[in-house]
């Protein structure tokens, strides 16, 4: 399964919500699982934004840019979290807004790719959650099993991108999906917000709760299932050789397990990709879930999927 080759994406699914204003900061600060307070604009950041009871809203990756927090989330889990967002923000000078206008985000990889646009981003940082920001937008490097960047672009930084790139070459969106399954990158997606505290989630093994940050929405409980050990569940991937054009899986889909001669309830679907001629499903599972284990999709029983090792150690 490697995601080494050359490629561009347009990532339609992903959006933005911007915090700016003299108390943005502050107000991120108590909204969020990271500390936002540490940030810079070279170096962005993994997180999840929760409700009180330490539920997860929508998973992130923020970025600073002159004084404005961008925080990049599927489009579909935006709705309920900017409501959210707004309904405290009422009490701080901040301005919360989905970004407008309209970022572009593209996913792009690969040597040959990444000189061909050295005109768009000059010296692109290879360190993990790396940023380069310029007049004409942003280039975030993600590098957990190889390099590759989410770009954030502009009007103008889309107009030049577009000059230097052919549309017809384009991957299909769900080849970069398939990437952050294979980095073990969650996502939260209208479906399953709401559903999951972030460690369900493996956010805690991407860098994405800061424990030792002050109060915030849904500390208490992200607080005492890490030091009470009450997590039962955790994030997986799994693999099926071979793809069926003609079954989708959906974020929130169940998951079954086998017991004996039956199978009971065994998870849920946060994502699914296909990356060459394998589907591949990031799901949350019981924390028990051992690699080589197999579970099937109970709405296509005939399809079964094995877990897959994952790229970081569970904490």
């Amino acid at each position: 399964m490697s995601s080494q080759n050359e490629f561009i994406a347009k990532l339609n699914q992903l959006g933005c919500v911007t915090f700016s204003g003299p108390q943005a900061t502050e107000y991120l600060q108590g909204q969020v699982t990271v500390d936002v307070k540490k940030m810079h604009g070279n170096a962005a950041r993994i997180g999840a934004h929760c409700d009180f009871k330490g539920k997860t809203w929508s998973v992130f990756t923020a970025l600073l840019s002159s004084d404005v927090y961008h925080l990049i989330m599927r489009k579909s889990a935006i709705e309920k979290s900017l409501a959210e967002f707004k309904k405290y923000g009422v009490f701080s000078k901040v301005d919360i807004q989905q970004a407008v206008p309209e970022l572009s985000f593209f996913g792009i990889s690969g040597t040959a790719t990444l000189s061909a646009l050295k005109s768009l981003f000059a010296e692109l940082n290879e360190q993990h959650l790396g940023v380069l920001s310029n007049e004409f937008g942003s280039a975030i490097c993600l590098n957990i099993s190889t390099p590759r960047y989410i770009l954030a672009l502009n009007s103008d930084g889309l107009a030049l991108f577009s000059k230097l790139t052919d549309v017809a070459t384009y991957q299909d969106e769900s080849h970069w999906e398939a990437m952050d399954i294979v980095d073990g990158i969650p996502c939260i997606e209208a479906q399953t917000s709401n559903e999951f505290v972030p460690q369900m989630l493996n956010l805690q093994s991407v860098a994405g709760i800061d424990f030792d940050k002050g109060c915030y929405m849904g500390q208490e409980t992200i607080a005492r299932t890490k030091f009470l050990g009450r997590n039962k569940r955790a994030s997986y991937i799994l693999i099926h050789q071979g793809v069926d054009a003609s079954i989708e899986l959906k974020p929130g889909d169940a998951l079954e397990k086998q017991a004996g001669e039956n199978w009971r309830s065994g998870g849920t679907v946060l994502q699914s990709a296909v990356l060459n001629d394998t589907t591949l499903l990031f799901g949350v599972l019981a924390n028990d879930t051992q690699t080589g284990d197999v579970l099937r999709s109970k709405a296509f029983p005939e399809h079964q999927f094995t877990v897959s090792a994952l790229p970081y150690k569970l904490n």
